[in-house]
C-alpha cells in the first residue's frame, strides 16, 4: 500500500515535471519567435528609414533640378523677351531712319511741284513723289510682315496691364493687311458696339496678336467678299470689370461638318503646342492660349462655302482715365447734319453709320450709285456724301461726276482702295479721299472738315483753292506754331511749307528747347517730333501737360509709324498724329482743325 502510494507520488512528480518542461519549452519557443519577429521588425524599420532617406534625397535632388530648370526657364524667357523687344526696337529704328530722309525728299518734291514748272519738270517731280510713295508702301508692308512673324512666337504667359484705346488697336491690325486686302479685292471692316468702353486696361499687344492671327487665318481661306471684326460687351461686373466678345468673320470657303467638328474638339482640349495638328494649327493654339490667359474662351462656327466665324471672349477692365484723342472732335454746330452713305457692301454701310452716329450725325444708306441719285432726287437736303470707289452699276467716280453736275455745292468724300491712285485724275470731285480700311480718326477729320466747308457755303472751286499753298491760309486759320525737329532737312521742309501757308513758326532742336520756348510765350500748336536728342518729344509733352497753365495743341510729327506708336503719343498727352513722310494735305487739314478749336476756345472764354 505504501509502496503503491510512493509510486503514485513519483509518477505525479514526473508528470508535473514533464508539464513544466513542456510549458518551458513552449515559452522558450514563443520567446524565440518573438525575438525573431522583433529582429525582422527592426530590420524592416531600418530598411524603411533607409528607403525614406533615399526618397528624401531623390526628392531633394529633383527639387534642386526643378528649381534649376525653373531658373533656366525664367532666364530663357527673360532673354527671349529682351530679344523680342530688341527686334521691335530694331524695326522701329529702321523705320525711323528710312522715313526721316524720305520725308525730306518727298516733302521737297511736293514743294517743288507748287512752283512754276514746265510740263517735263512736273513729270519728273511726279515720278519722284510716286516712287517715294511706292517705297513707303514697300517699307510698311515689309516691316508689318516682320511684326506679324514675331507675333507668332511671342506668346508668353505674362500679361501687361496698361490703358489703351481698343479702336486704335483694331485699326492697327487691319492696317497690317490693308495692301494685301486691296490686292485680293477684300473688304476689311470693323464695328465696336456703343456699350464697349473706348479705352480698357489690359494687354494691347496680346489682343492685337490674337486678332492678327485670326485675320491672317481668314485670308488663307477667303478669296472674295469681306473679313469683319466685331466687338460687343456681354457682361458688366463691379470694379469696372467687363467681358468683351470679339467676332472675326469671313466670307471664305468655310468648313465641312467633319472639319468643323475636329476644330471644335481641338479648341476644347487643353492647349499645348504639341497638339497643333492639321485641323487646328499653331496659329489657333497661340490664340487659345492667350485667350485662356485673359480668362476667356474661344469657339468656331462655320458653314461650308458660307464662311467661318471665330468668337472669343476676354475679361478686362474699363479704364478710369481718358487718353487725349483727336477722334473726339468737337462737332459744335454740326450735330444733326445729314450724310448719305453709298456702298454695295452692307457691312461697310453699317460700320460707317455706326461711326457717324457717335458724332450725332444722321445717315441714310444707299447700296448703289443709282439708288443714291434716287434718294437725292427725292430729298436733296443732304450735307455730305460718303461713297465707295468701286460698286456695281455705277462707281464712286461716276456718282461724284453726276452729283457735281446736279448738286455742285454738295461735298463728296471718296472711300478708296489702299494704293489705288486712279482718283487723282478727278481730284476736283472730292473734298477728301479716305483709304480703306477706314480709320476712325481720319474719317472724323475729313467729315468735320467737309461739313464745315458746306456750312461756310464754299464752292468746290474755292475748296480746291484752299487746298493749295497760299499765305491767305494763315489769315483764315491764324496760329502761333512751334516746330520741334532735330533733323536739319526736315526743319527746312517744315519752315518752307509753313512759310508758304503764311506762318512764321519757331524752331526747337530738342525737347529741352521746347520747354524753354513754351515758358517764354504761348503757342497754339506744337508740331512735335518724337525721337530727338537731349529730351524726346514724349518726355517734353508730359512736362508741358503738367507744368503749363495755358495748354497748346500738340501734334506728333514722327517717323515712328509702327503698331502702338500713335497710341504711345496719345498716352503721353498729344492731341494728334502725323506720320512721316508728311503729306502736305494732311498737314493742312490738321492745321485747319486745330485753328478751328483755338477759335472755339477763344469764343468760350469771351
Amino acid at each position: 500500500m505504501n509502496t503503491v502510494y510512493i509510486l503514485n507520488i513519483k509518477a505525479g512528480n514526473v508528470l508535473l515535471s514533464l508539464f513544466w518542461l513542456t510549458w518551458g519549452l513552449q515559452l522558450l519557443a514563443l520567446l524565440f519567435l518573438a525575438a525573431i519577429a522583433f529582429v525582422f521588425h527592426r530590420l524592416r524599420i531600418i530598411k524603411l528609414k533607409n528607403e525614406k532617406a533615399d526618397l528624401e534625397r531623390q526628392v531633394h535632388e529633383r527639387n534642386e533640378m526643378l528649381s534649376y530648370s525653373k531658373l533656366n526657364e525664367q532666364k530663357a524667357r527673360k532673354e527671349a523677351d529682351i530679344e523680342n523687344k530688341n527686334k521691335t526696337l530694331l524695326i522701329s529704328k529702321i523705320s525711323h531712319e528710312i522715313r526721316t530722309p524720305l520725308n525730306a525728299m518727298m516733302g521737297m518734291a511736293s514743294l517743288l511741284n507748287e512752283t512754276t514748272l514746265t510740263q517735263e519738270q512736273r513729270e519728273y517731280t511726279a515720278t519722284i513723289q510716286s516712287s517715294g510713295e511706292t517705297l513707303l508702301s514697300v517699307i510698311n508692308e515689309i516691316l508689318m510682315n516682320d511684326i506679324l512673324e514675331y507675333s507668332k512666337v511671342e506668346s508668353g504667359n505674362e500679361l501687361e496691364e496698361k490703358d489703351f484705346d481698343l479702336r486704335n488697336n483694331i485699326e492697327e491690325v487691319l492696317d497690317v493687311f490693308a495692301v494685301k486686302a486691296a490686292k485680293a479685292n477684300l473688304e476689311l471692316v470693323y464695328n465696336i458696339d456703343e456699350n464697349v468702353p473706348s479705352q480698357i486696361v489690359g494687354d494691347a499687344f496680346r489682343i492685337r496678336q490674337i486678332l492678327m492671327n485670326l485675320v491672317e487665318n481668314s485670308f488663307r481661306f477667303t478669296t472674295g467678299g469681306e473679313i469683319f471684326i466685331g466687338v460687343s460687351c456681354i457682361e458688366h461686373r463691379d470694379n469696372n470689370r467687363v467681358k468683351l466678345e470679339f467676332d472675326v468673320r469671313d466670307t471664305g470657303i468655310g468648313m465641312t461638318p467633319e472639319k468643323l467638328a475636329q476644330v471644335t474638339k481641338d479648341l476644347s482640349r487643353s492647349e499645348t503646342f504639341a497638339e497643333a495638328n492639321e485641323a487646328i494649327g499653331l496659329t489657333l493654339i497661340i490664340c487659345k492660349r492667350l485667350v485662356n490667359l485673359m480668362n476667356g474662351s474661344i469657339k468656331v462656327d462655320s458653314n461650308e462655302k458660307a464662311g467661318t466665324t471665330f468668337k472669343f471672349t476676354i475679361w478686362t477692365r474699363a479704364s478710369l482715365h481718358t487718353l487725349r484723342s483727336d477722334t473726339n472732335v468737337e462737332m459744335a454746330g454740326l450735330e444733326g447734319k445729314k450724310v448719305l452713305v453709298v456702298s454695295n457692301n452692307l457691312t461697310v454701310c453699317n460700320s460707317l453709320k455706326s461711326q457717324l452716329r457717335q458724332w450725332k450725325l444722321n445717315s441714310t444708306l444707299a447700296t448703289s450709285g443709282k439708288q443714291a441719285l434716287e434718294i437725292l432726287k427725292q430729298n436733296p437736303a443732304f450735307d455730305l456724301v460718303l461713297t465707295d470707289r468701286y460698286m456695281t452699276e455705277m462707281g464712286g467716280l461716276q456718282l461724284a461726276q453726276t452729283i457735281k453736275q446736279l448738286y455742285p455745292d454738295l461735298p463728296v468724300i471718296l472711300i478708296n482702295k489702299s494704293g489705288d491712285e486712279s482718283f487723282k485724275q478727278h481730284d476736283e470731285l472730292f473734298t477728301a479721299v479716305i483709304n480703306k480700311p477706314v480709320r476712325h480718326h481720319i474719317l472724323s477729320k475729313q467729315v468735320f472738315r467737309s461739313l464745315r466747308l458746306k456750312s461756310n457755303n464754299l464752292l468746290p472751286e474755292e475748296q480746291n483753292y484752299k487746298q493749295k499753298l497760299s499765305t491767305a491760309f494763315s489769315k483764315e486759320y491764324p496760329l502761333n506754331i512751334l516746330v520741334a525737329e532735330d533733323d536739319k532737312l526736315n526743319q527746312k521742309f517744315a519752315l518752307k511749307i509753313l512759310n508758304k501757308l503764311g506762318y512764321e513758326p519757331h524752331i526747337a532742336n530738342n525737347g529741352q528747347e521746347v520747354l524753354e520756348l513754351v515758358s517764354q510765350r504761348n503757342y497754339d500748336v506744337i508740331l512735335m517730333d518724337v525721337q530727338m536728342p537731349v529730351m524726346n518729344g514724349l518726355e517734353a509733352t508730359k512736362m508741358i501737360r503738367v507744368c503749363l497753365a495755358e495748354q497748346p495743341h500738340i501734334v506728333a510729327m514722327t517717323a515712328n509709324s509702327l503698331q502702338g506708336d500713335r497710341e504711345e503719343c496719345m498716352m503721353a498727352g498729344m492731341d494728334d498724329y502725323i506720320s512721316k513722310p508728311i503729306n502736305i494735305k494732311d498737314l493742312v487739314i490738321v492745321l485747319e482743325k486745330w485753328a478751328w478749336q483755338v477759335k472755339q476756345k477763344s469764343k468760350w472764354k469771351n
